[in-house]
């Protein structure tokens, strides 16, 4: 399951089959970078030589892909970056996944906030429709000017470098088709509304509230060591700071938990390996 979820990482909407018993390395060189020009011809024509395209396209692939750091990565104005945005959502290659943080509330119209809170502005979050066009505008386009030369070693450095932590979010968002299509049927329960949350202080992975009004929440890790007892400690204090008391909590990782974590006998507590996430393949 670790070698699919990797794959998935580049290749998820990807036209052509891929021998998935070669090494990675191979399968990009063979599927991508041997194919550059054709790939760039087809994925760069829609975007109507319009450089501002594709520098959202960069920003939002390797940053936290909230709006607004997105257009300031990107050197884009707020209103150039919302139509940006919106012709790229237009032709398929963004969508917006809406804030569910609530603002403030006023307890009399003249009250004042602090300065960081009445700065803040609530900022949704733009993501791709593919896996391959992220791993495109993350990896391949930077080094456009020495692919197109065959020279790759400077694109395979920068891959080597910060594809663990790009796998991150595939695998959260993979986790959270797990709970939809997998968890649900086991726990007799339906998420009707689900995804990561943010605001000003906090980010949780996974927040699902259920058709029954039960409160779940999750956290995904692709990291080489195994998830212990602190982490555990870390998420609690993130859903007290928001006044949540889980029904269930979820913890996801690529290679497996700590003793410690594994002895605890918490009720609610489901815990859940990569080879966990074989069902998603059927």
């Amino acid at each position: 399951m670790e070698q699919c979820i990797e794959l998935f990482s580049i290749f998820g909407g990807f036209d052509n089959v891929i021998d998935v018993d070669q090494e990675l390395s191979s399968l990009i060189q063979t599927h991508i970078l041997n194919r550059f020009t054709e790939h760039h011809t087809h994925i760069h024509s829609l975007l109507e030589g319009n450089p501002l395209y594709a520098k959202l396209l960069h920003a939002i692939s390797v940053g936290d892909r909230r709006e607004d750091s997105a257009f300031r990565r990107a050197h884009i104005g707020k209103e150039k970056g919302k139509e940006a945005f919106e012709y790229l959502r237009h032709i398929g290659y963004l969508q917006r996944e809406y804030s569910r943080e609530i603002p403030p509330l006023k307890i009399y119209p003249k009250q004042k906030f602090k300065k960081e809170v009445e700065r803040h502005r609530i900022s949704h979050k733009l993501r791709f429709t593919t896996p391959f066009l992220r791993f495109w505008f993350a990896f391949v386009t930077p080094f456009y000017d020495t692919i197109i030369q065959v020279e790759t070693k400077y694109f395979y450095k920068n891959f080597h470098q910060h594809y663990n932590a790009f796998v991150g979010y595939i695998f959260e968002e993979l986790c959270d088709q797990f709970i939809y299509d997998e968890l649900s049927i086991r726990f007799n329960d339906i998420p009707v509304e689900s995804g990561s949350y943010w605001n000003r202080e906090i980010e949780i992975d996974l927040l699902c509230d259920t058709l029954k009004g039960e409160c779940w929440i999750g956290e995904c890790k692709w990291t080489n060591h195994k998830r212990n007892k602190k982490e555990l400690r870390h998420l609690e204090e993130k859903w007290t700071k928001l006044s949540l008391h889980p029904d269930k909590i979820f913890l996801f990782s690529k290679h497996g938990f700590s003793n410690e974590l594994l002895s605890l006998k918490l009720p609610n507590l489901y815990l859940f390996n990569a080879e966990d996430l074989e069902p998603l393949t059927r």
